[in-house]
């Protein structure tokens, strides 16, 4: 077995000073983290779980681009300088994580709070809070904060002076907990939890082979070797700790780790250690866009919430998918807002590598890829953020409210009665209706709203005004402007012999918002230009020569002007729909859940993974009470009823701590009823009739197949509900059915052989009967929406493999529980317990029943297990109850040898 280097930190042990030079503790991937494969329904509970395996996603090209200026003033080299610097900061990264958990691991830093409503720690809840609610020097103090802590690192009386730290900062795990880095070279069955959504012998098998062949897919994560891509870099880290500690402070643990990593980075000579060249030019690289985490599977880094700032991170999900660069999500002009394009994807599948990762030869041509998407979409983001706020400065630098407002009526006065200038009030006014309008409200609250969300507030560019004067501004020309269209519509303006508005010159947001080009109604032509009614442009960059130009014209007149305001914000709204996913602020780097979409689903309650199992159950009871009610009789009648999950319909908005908080509004669970007329036992024909009022279902009737001819009718109407322009919900459905059928099956067969006008009818109980089993029991195998999970060891697969050649059948539940292979599953936890124990490896199992018949032994009965290991010559015995179902539950009551060198090492545990 070839080894990977690694770093293993044990509780207790300090972290040494690494250098590239040193050598890197090593060991085997027996670290890596067991996979936890889940189907859709566990993938969505365990989204609210914290994870213990994540991924970091590294790119050098800021780090080449500071080295390659270096290079150039110093006549070096600049490919192999920038070359150097990629490593070095792949190196640095690796380091300062892992050094930073460590000292947490350790108790030598303290575990901050996530969330700060229940922080019990004062100073911190003002710092924090300070610098959420202003930018610059208002931050000033959180950073001295954080310069406290680390420098009294270890020194736990010092820093329990600093804040109201208390034992439950600084968590004592109950075993010595490991930490695991690796550089993923290719995505591979060794993250095969997020390719398959069950446990099968075949993706076993492809897990053991990858296991056995690891250096093809993975290495450590200080491999210096100059073959490795250092510019596009994904790095998987694992933390074996305690799983109640986990539970109960793992998302703590993860924002911690990047408050502290993004301070640490900027503010300590941690960089200098991997990187004495580069270090302190690394500070300088905006740590939070060259940086980026992922939880490795289903679990979060960040408890999940249905708000603006927790949807828009998540989707960048759509950037990460192999064809991220084709998605509009982050182009609209208009963005339809990150709850909308969640209710449009709706439900999806999952652990099916909807990314796209292993349709890449290599991690690093994914990670390309996505960062490729990525960047695009970050720089026109920039763009339109910077374009808008210049514009917005220059109009109420050169023009103010009365200004421009009063050049718009002098210009309609003065050029009113042209068809140029009715084109151009014609967009103007749309466009404002479309964005300022009070009662329309298409766009005005979501503007207005802009200059409330800290996402914007907190951007980190040095701005002349707030985003707030800048709206107040929009507000006040807006209330101006509104009345002089409302007074041209009430003179029909526009009403003229032979005008038709020319719909080439309206703004592209404004196209996009009035289906003009879906509509396929935009005209041929030239490009539209507005007017200069004075012979010159009204605002223009000046030249050297102190002349204006085309390229230069920042607007053309004052309702060319009115409409670059409306434009600018448009897009500051666009912006604040995806900043937080697309322009990180400076303290903390993003960790979207991007492989499980499900964790906005489940949190926005648009997806409840136990809906299916309470289903089931109310589904069985109500065939019980059918067969009760209708079994025993010759009535050829009974009832059957189904259940609808509940629907999100729309969302409220309502903003909360500057993030748009969304409550989901429902259209309620109904239940689905049928009368159902089977005339097999009555007239002694296999055919039956359904009535209902809940639209098509399915003609079922039978609880088993057979040579089936169906016919269904039905109608149904949908009311829409609106209550403001831009929110429209489905109310509830009104529909009706007819469905009828003759089936040649067992139980139409069954109850025409047995029709009589007796009034006990057994065979039809007995039939009824079995028909309610058979459904529960058929619901109960639902492989997605009835909550599944496994745990498979990498190392054991392998050692099955090794062993047979293949993956046995019966060692399939058995790896797939966490477990080696074994008898059975009870032997496999024996053996498991017995290795945990004593640090052993385990050769055989032999589990004693004491003679008794497999009929009297329960899960409650104690049970024998003999075993072999490398730790004495003889056999241990483990006295056990276990439950095959339940293996989690297993009780171990004793531990005692058998042979004498057994009982030496052992003696008589109880």
């Amino acid at each position: 077995m070839k080894h990977v280097f690694a770093i293993l930190v044990l509780m207790g042990i300090s972290a040494p000073a690494f250098s590239v030079a040193q050598q890197i503790p090593a060991h085997q991937t027996t670290l890596l983290s067991p996979l936890p494969f889940t189907n859709r329904a566990q993938c969505a509970i365990d989204s609210e779980k914290p994870t213990s395996s994540i991924f970091v996603m590294i790119d050098g090209y800021n780090a080449a681009k500071v080295a390659n200026s270096v290079a150039k003033l110093s006549g070096l080299d600049t490919a192999a300088y920038s070359a150097k610097a990629m490593k070095e900061f792949r190196l640095s990264v690796a380091y300062m994580t892992l050094n930073i958990m460590n000292k947490m691991v350790r108790g030598h830093l303290p575990v901050l709070p996530a969330n700060l409503k229940s922080a019990n720690l004062p100073k911190y809840l003002q710092v924090s809070r300070n610098c959420e609610q202003s930018k610059g020097n208002a931050c000033a103090d959180l950073q001295d904060y954080l310069s406290q802590l680390w420098y009294n690192a270890g020194n736990r009386a010092a820093i329990t002076s600093i804040d109201r730290f208390t034992t439950a900062n600084f968590p004592l795990h109950a075993s010595k907990d490991r930490l695991g880095c690796y550089y993923v070279k290719k995505f591979s069955a060794l993250q095969g939890h997020l390719h398959n959504a069950e446990v099968t012998a075949s993706n076993l098998q492809d897990i053991a082979l990858a296991y056995m062949n690891e250096a093809d897919y993975i290495t450590g994560c200080f491999d210096a070797d100059d073959t490795l891509s250092n510019r596009f870099v994904t790095l998987q880290l694992d933390w074996a700790t305690n799983p109640q500690s986990l539970e109960i402070q793992g998302f703590d643990f993860w924002n911690s780790l990047k408050i502290y990593m993004s301070w640490a980075w900027r503010n300590t000579n941690e960089l200098e250690v991997m990187s004495p060249t580069f270090g302190k030019l690394f500070r300088s690289i905006a740590l939070e866009e060259a940086v980026l985490y992922t939880p490795n599977g289903c679990r979060s880094m960040t408890p999940p919430s249905c708000d603006n700032q927790y949807l828009s991170i998540n989707s960048l999900r759509e950037l990460a998918k192999a064809t991220g660069g084709n998605n509009s999500e982050f182009f609209d002009t208009v963005p339809a807002g990150t709850e909308a394009e969640m209710l449009e994807k709706g439900v999806r599948g999952v652990n099916n590598d909807f990314l796209g990762t292993q349709s890449f030869d290599k991690a690093e041509e994914w990670l390309s890829n996505f960062r490729k998407n990525l960047i695009q979409s970050r720089g026109i983001m920039k763009n339109k953020y910077q374009s808008a706020m210049t514009n917005m400065n220059l109009l109420q630098d050169q023009l103010g409210i009365q200004g421009l407002t009063a050049s718009v009526s002098a210009d309609i006065k003065n050029h009113g009665s042209t068809e140029q200038m009715m084109n151009e009030l014609y967009y103007m006014c749309t466009e404002i209706r479309l964005a300022g309008d009070e009662t329309l409200d298409f766009l005005k609250s979501d503007i207005e709203r802009v200059a409330q969300l800290k996402n914007m507030t907190q951007m980190p560019y040095s701005e002349k005004r707030s985003l707030s004067e800048h709206v107040n501004y929009f507000k006040e020309v807006s209330a101006r402007v509104l009345p002089v269209c409302n007074e041209l519509e009430k003179t029909n303006f526009w009403n003229k012999t032979g005008y038709t508005v020319n719909k080439l010159g309206f703004a592209p947001w404004a196209k996009d918002m009035l289906q003009i080009n879906a509509a396929g109604t935009e005209e041929q032509g030239t490009k539209f230009t507005p007017t200069a009614f004075n012979g010159t442009p009204l605002l223009s960059w000046k030249t050297h020569a102190g002349s204006s130009s085309a390229s230069q014209v920042i607007c053309y007149n004052s309702i060319d002007c009115t409409r670059l305001m409306i434009k600018s914000m448009v897009d500051l709204y666009a912006v604040s729909t995806y900043a937080d996913a697309l322009i990180p602020l400076a303290g903390k780097s993003s960790d979207p859940n991007l492989f499980n979409p499900y964790s906005e689903l489940k949190t926005c309650k648009m997806y409840d993974p136990w809906y299916q199992t309470q289903r089931m159950n109310k589904v069985f009871m109500t065939d019980l009470a059918n067969t009760a009610l209708f079994g025993w009789n010759i009535l050829p009648i009974y009832i059957d009823v189904d259940f609808k999950a509940p629907r999100v319909a729309s969302f409220k908005q309502l903003v909360q701590d500057g993030t748009i908080k969304f409550d989901p509004r429902f259209e309620k669970s109904k239940i689905q009823t049928s009368i159902v007329a089977d005339f097999g036992p009555l007239v002694g024909a296999p055919c039956a009739l359904s009535l209902n009022n809940n639209g098509l279902r399915t003609f079922n009737f039978y609880a088993f197949s057979g040579i089936t001819l169906n016919y269904c009718d039905g109608k149904q109407q949908t009311e829409v509900i609106s209550n403001n322009p831009s929110d429209f919900a489905t109310g509830k459905d009104n529909a009706r059915s007819f469905c009828g059928g003759c089936t040649m099956n067992f139980m139409a067969v069954a109850g025409a052989s047995t029709a009589s006008l007796s009034v006990f009818n057994p065979a039809k109980f007995v039939v009824y009967m079995v028909r309610t089993f058979q459904k529960y029991f058929h619901a109960k195998k639902d492989k997605v929406n009835i909550p599944k999970s496994w745990n498979v060891n990498a190392a054991y697969a392998a050692e099955v493999y090794k062993k047979y050649g293949q993956i046995p059948s019966h060692c399939v539940d058995q790896l797939g529980k966490g477990l080696k292979c074994f008898s059975d599953t009870c032997a496999a936890k024996a053996a498991s317990v017995f290795e945990e124990t004593f640090n052993t490896k385990v050769h055989s199992v032999y589990i004693r029943e004491d003679d008794r018949h497999p009929s009297h032994i329960s899960a409650n009965t104690q049970r024998e297990a003999w075993i072999k290991s490398d730790l004495c010559k003889g056999e241990s015995i483990v006295r056990f109850t276990c439950n095959e179902r339940k293996v989690e539950n297993t009780k171990v009551h004793s531990i005692r040898g058998f042979h004498k060198s057994c009982r030496n090492v052992i003696g008589d545990r109880r």
